[in-house]
């Protein structure tokens, strides 16, 4: 604005000549002036509504996340005090059945895989070029792994808690179990693949049959 002054005060005689164009451009140069700045701010502001509700959002979604932890740890918890209060049958029972889905995971997911086997020999034997091999050979890979990761997904979502609740409750009512030397911890944790799945059903069973002869 001082700028603007000191350039009138220099420019006086050609302004003092033509006052009404001079105050047309003026005014004309303030609106635009106006219009830029209003502009500019209107973009600030509305930069920084997106950025406040861009925030209440992800405060709204870490709240839902908080209840959410804390409902599945108060089931758990009574999970685990229904567990714990069971008798010796009905921890049994509870196990055995926990075995028989298992086993009925790992016949499902055998029959994928088998069946994916199948489509790569199909594809391999069909093969006319070094190309089209490697390329059957790649999509065989991805479909494994793609299958791998979905067992294992799934495994820790409907198995993996579960079975090691029930791994330890029936360890502490079996303090003189010996698991056998292939069935180590860890497979409950990560069984990784079938040999893996196989042990834990194949310890817990056991676990679960000793259970009832122990407490008689």
């Amino acid at each position: 604005m001082e700028k603007l002054f000191e350039y009138i005060a220099k420019e006086w005689s050609v302004v003092s000549q033509a006052p009404f164009a001079f105050l047309i451009l003026s005014a004309i140069m303030f609106g635009l002036a106006y219009l830029a700045a209003k502009w500019r701010f209107t973009a600030v502001i509305d930069q920084t509504r997106v950025s406040n509700e861009a925030l209440k959002d992800r405060l709204h979604l870490k709240s839902e996340q908080a209840e959410s932890y804390k409902d599945r740890a108060l089931k758990y918890d009574e999970k685990v005090q229904q567990v714990v209060d069971s008798d010796s049958i009905a921890l049994k029972e509870r196990t055995l059945e926990v075995v028989k889905n298992l086993r009925e995971f790992i016949e499902r997911h055998k029959r994928e895989d088998d069946r994916i086997s199948a489509i790569e020999r199909s594809a391999m034997r069909s093969a006319q070029t070094e190309e089209e091999r490697n390329a059957a050979w790649e999509r065989h890979t991805n479909e494994t792994m793609r299958l791998s990761n979905e067992r294992n997904a799934e495994y820790d979502r409907r198995f993996r808690v579960d079975v090691i609740m029930l791994r330890d409750e029936l360890r502490s009512r079996l303090p003189d179990y010996e698991p056998l030397e292939r069935h180590h911890d860890m497979m409950y944790e990560h069984p990784t693949n079938y040999f893996g799945f196989n042990d834990v059903a194949s310890d817990l069973e056991r676990m679960a049959k000793m259970v009832t002869s122990v407490s008689n």
